[in-house]
């Protein structure tokens, strides 16, 4: 399976009939090898930090991206060198994509390595899925692989245990993964000629197959041997919805929480329990607050403490301590982190054609 360079798409003037949008990065124009890293890195970055695993004086680099936006979900192919590829949860409270990739190699193997699942290898038509914003460090061969973004809210209520997802690997010769694989390559060589309708029509049977294959393949079917039942499902889904939404109440907790949802503690527990227990999902629910509020730098006049305190935690080296454990670095270091660039972008002569950061604008605005 290889994919075709598409050309420019140009949308028609009746709306019905505009065609989605394209955005495409190379860096084929650069002439300096080291120039094109840190260009690729500029444009990358927001995504992963990604580095080539040889020096660019070795081996000259070389990236391209092109993407599609159907309206709520994107489709993207890379073709690049051998290289690192790092996510952080740092690295979503900063850029606030919220997305679930589920990803193959048409040329290329490589390993993975997540917070849950440890080191796992991949070589060409294996399909792996990746939650945005937890932890992922990936080396690869050089590499052509395809990427469909799905945002969380639209992937999140269709499955029973969204958090397994994170690091999952379907493998190539698996007839389900075949299918899916081949479905997904179509779509995106099939992209330049569908109209925005078509595109957003395409949004919900690309969803049903993806969700079909996963409670489907052998290779994760355990993972859903204690599927719930519909209204279970649904019940979590309430339950997830409002803690969050209640989340900076210094009261929430079990019996709060069961009263609102009209179920009993018992129920609420056995709910919760694929989550690690209610108090634990709250508890992760607020550090995500917290990192989200260190990373803001219009809150830059509040002290981390008082950042804290609003979301319960008051004891401040308890609070160290959990939010190390969970992403890695202290408070201090979380706000301490700036966005990922190397300012590339101001040293490229300006009639050089790199591309565009359009698929940047799609991801970070959810699409919805």
């Amino acid at each position: 399976m290889a994919f075709e360079k598409n050309p420019d798409i140009s949308a028609a003037e009746d709306d019905t009939q505009r065609c989605i949008e394209r955005s495409f990065f190379t860096t084929a124009k650069l002439d300096d090898s080291k120039l094109s890293v840190l260009a690729w890195r500029d444009s990358a970055g927001f995504i992963f930090d990604t580095n080539p695993l040889q020096a660019p004086e070795k081996k000259p680099f070389f990236a391209e991206l092109e993407s599609y936006n159907y309206g709520s979900i994107v489709t993207s192919v890379c073709n690049t060198v051998s290289s690192s590829w790092r996510r952080s949860p740092l690295d979503a409270a900063r850029n606030g994509v919220d997305h679930f990739l589920v990803q193959f190699y048409v040329r290329g193997s490589g390993e993975y390595t997540t917070d849950s699942r440890g080191l796992t290898r991949f070589k060409p038509g294996d399909i792996y899925i990746t939650d945005a914003t937890r932890s992922l460090l990936t080396h690869t061969e050089d590499l052509q692989n395809f990427t469909l973004w799905i945002p969380r809210n639209l992937l999140e209520p269709l499955v029973t245990d969204p958090d397994a997802l994170h690091g999952m690997l379907l493998k190539a010769d698996d007839p389900s993964a075949t299918i899916l694989r081949t479905y997904l390559a179509s779509l995106h060589e099939q992209a330049p000629g569908l109209t925005v309708a078509q595109a957003q029509a395409m949004t919900q049977p690309t969803l049903d197959l993806l969700v079909a294959t996963l409670d489907q393949n052998p290779a994760v079917r355990n993972e859903y041997r204690h599927r719930s039942s519909v209204s279970s499902v649904a019940s979590l889904m309430a339950v997830k919805r409002y803690i969050n939404q209640h989340l900076d109440h210094p009261d929430l907790g079990p019996d709060k929480i069961a009263h609102a949802c009209c179920m009993s503690r018992a129920t609420l527990y056995r709910l919760c329990g694929p989550l690690g227990g209610v108090q634990n999902y709250i508890q992760q629910q607020r550090l995500k607050k917290v990192l989200a509020a260190l990373m803001d730098t219009k809150l830059r006049h509040l002290s981390i403490a008082q950042i804290a305190g609003f979301w319960g935690f008051h004891e401040p080296s308890t609070f160290t301590r959990i939010f190390r454990r969970v992403f890695g670095v202290t408070p201090g270091e979380a706000r301490g982190c700036h966005s990922l660039s190397d300012g590339a972008g101001s040293n490229i002569d300006q009639d050089v054609e790199i591309g565009d950061r359009l698929y940047e604008q799609w991801l970070t605005q959810q699409l919805l």
